[in-house]
């Protein structure tokens, strides 16, 4: 526990002394331009696999890149908003950032509110675009766990303080999830749910029984719903089903065969053009692949690797117990997420409808993710040498 400079007693955390911070203070520019540099990529990836779609369903090629690069728009405004957020602004109000995105997440299955596609009903209408409440409830529900694991910290040893408050919520947001359908989404939450246990302070020898349970609950899922079982079975084995859930996933990898080393070529892809399913979206990365090659996909991962060094460093230096937490588990969600769906494109995990941060279109996604950024960033803000 840490101490007053000076004093031989030790302060409780919520105690501790909040740094003041002006709102001159210096972001980290390494995070700034990763973030800028992904959001960018994302804007001319998704116009560049996107326009075949968009021509074939609206008769107009541009149309989904310019709602992409609205929301882009909306997102920088968060994104500089959230940016002047400080640390204990954010534990002040974290249980009421949580409570905003619960009625827009119950509104997805209200009948007759909810919009559907591809049997899902995850959106919200707002008129010019849908918006998807899942991508802001994560956020939400880190904001809330930080500021709760932060509190109840000297007692996290007691499940009643720590994993039963954290799991109960996860419990409920899963419940509303898997009714739109959602898995992946609730999945994630469990994941994050148990880092952030531990990296709150809950032994790793306490977590051992829930991640047990959890992941019970996850293969039980897969087993309710057919087309998740194929999924898992076309996983362990590619020419299960090549001409029905195996074909994405064939084409895919495809798509990285044919980029080889250098690339295809900027809109050069040929499996952008119908042969891949959701290219603009989860399979994104593939199209990246056959376009620019290993040396483009890679660079992908470079970029990722770095936002997670500054955001894991952001929260190693950081003085506040929440901001730490925090930090920490904004980093996790925007890499985990990335892990995820570049292991699912690449056929190293089951398929699974998981976007790629700041690159895949979707306008719920790059905003929630702006926004994220421009927390770690109002966090960076607060950093003093040591």
């Amino acid at each position: 526990m840490w101490k007053m400079p000076g004093s031989s007693g030790a302060l409780p955390m919520t105690e501790w002394p909040r740094l003041r911070v002006r709102i001159s203070d210096r972001p980290d520019p390494w995070l700034f331009c990763l973030v800028a540099v992904l959001a960018t990529l994302g804007i001319i990836f998704v116009f560049d696999t996107s326009y075949f779609v968009s021509t074939s369903d609206f008769g107009d090629g541009y149309r989904m890149t310019v709602k992409h690069g609205v929301s882009a728009l909306i997102g920088v405004a968060l994104l500089y908003v959230c940016s002047r957020c400080p640390s204990d602004f954010l534990e002040r109000k974290a249980y009421w950032i949580f409570g905003l995105t619960l009625p827009m997440l119950l509104l997805t299955i209200v009948p007759g509110v909810g919009e559907c596609a591809n049997g899902a009903c995850r959106w919200v209408p707002l008129g010019i675009f849908n918006l998807q409440p899942a991508e802001f409830v994560k956020l939400g529900f880190l904001v809330a766990a930080s500021a709760w694991l932060t509190r109840v910290s000297d007692r996290l040893r007691n499940p009643i303080y720590g994993m039963v408050p954290v799991f109960g919520v996860v419990g409920v947001l899963g419940v509303v999830l898997l009714l739109q359908p959602d898995f992946g989404t609730t999945a994630l939450l469990g994941v994050l749910s148990l880092l952030m246990l531990f990296l709150g302070g809950v032994p790793a020898w306490q977590l051992a029984g829930p991640t047990v349970v959890l992941s019970g609950i996850a293969g039980f899922l897969v087993y309710l719903e057919p087309y998740r079982v194929k999924r898992l079975v076309v996983f362990l084995n590619p020419e299960a089903d090549p001409q029905g859930v195996g074909w994405q996933l064939r084409q895919a990898l495809i798509a990285f065969g044919s980029g080889k080393v250098f690339g295809q070529g900027l809109g050069a892809s040929t499996q952008k053009s119908g042969w891949l399913p959701e290219a603009h979206t989860d399979f994104i990365f593939s199209v990246i692949g056959e376009e620019t090659g290993l040396i483009g996909a890679t660079t992908i991962v470079v970029l990722f690797a770095l936002l997670a060094w500054r955001g894991f460093r952001i929260a190693h230096r950081h003085s506040e117990p929440f901001a730490q937490l925090l930090a920490a588990g904004l980093t996790l969600l925007i890499t985990l997420q990335a892990m995820i769906n570049m292991g699912v494109v690449l056929g190293l995990l089951p398929t699974k409808g998981i976007g790629l941060p700041f690159l895949s279109y979707g306008g719920s996604s790059m905003m929630a993710f702006l926004a994220a950024s421009g927390i770690l960033l109002s966090l960076s803000r607060e950093l003093r040498e040591r």
